[in-house]
């Protein structure tokens, strides 16, 4: 008789131990993998698109600098900015590509006096540089300080369809 109650035992005690926790430890690992696994890519991808803005960002900044002087060209060795002739459009070498140089509605915007663009590169090392060119005028009608703004693109000026992301643009400013 004690020998059946000892089967007994042994085998109600073998059947009420708990079972499954091995599964329990590796979906709980397996969790907690992923999610570090997670959180690293998202680090990554992110760095990436600095990385990418970074890339680009001296791109737009040269070609912002090259408009700069493009226009210190037109203005001050062509003087086509002069308040003489104010509604001229010209025609301008600038970085191996002909820039027209057109004059602006002086109605709509007496201050600036002149934006154009300038183009550089093609396909996808498109580059483009937009300038405005604005004149301040005394009580006698003559100029007192010019303003040249440059904005620099990494691609083709906005709002022209974009063959790299992200879009940068850098300017810069001479006043003179």
């Amino acid at each position: 008789m004690f020998g059946i109650f000892h089967y007994y035992k042994k085998t109600k005690s073998a059947r009420m131990t708990p079972r499954g926790f091995m599964m329990m430890y590796t979906v709980l690992f397996i969790s907690v993998v992923l999610t570090i696994s997670m959180g690293i890519l998202d680090i990554a991808l992110r760095e990436l698109a600095i990385t990418s803005v970074t890339k680009e960002s001296p791109r737009a900044l040269y070609v912002a600098d090259a408009g700069l002087e493009c226009a210190f060209f037109a203005d001050l060795q062509n003087g086509y900015f002069g308040t003489s002739t104010p509604n001229t459009t010209y025609t301008q070498l600038c970085g191996a590509n002909d820039v027209t140089i057109a004059p602006v509605n002086r109605a709509t915007n007496p201050i600036v006096w002149q934006t154009f663009m300038v183009k550089f590169g093609s396909g996808i090392d498109l580059s483009c540089a937009k300038v405005i060119v604005t004149k301040q005028l005394d009580a006698l009608g003559n100029v007192a300080t010019t303003t040249v703004d440059s904005y620099g693109y990494n691609t083709d000026c906005p709002p022209a369809a974009q063959s790299r992301y992200p879009l940068i643009e850098r300017g810069l400013t001479a006043v003179y």
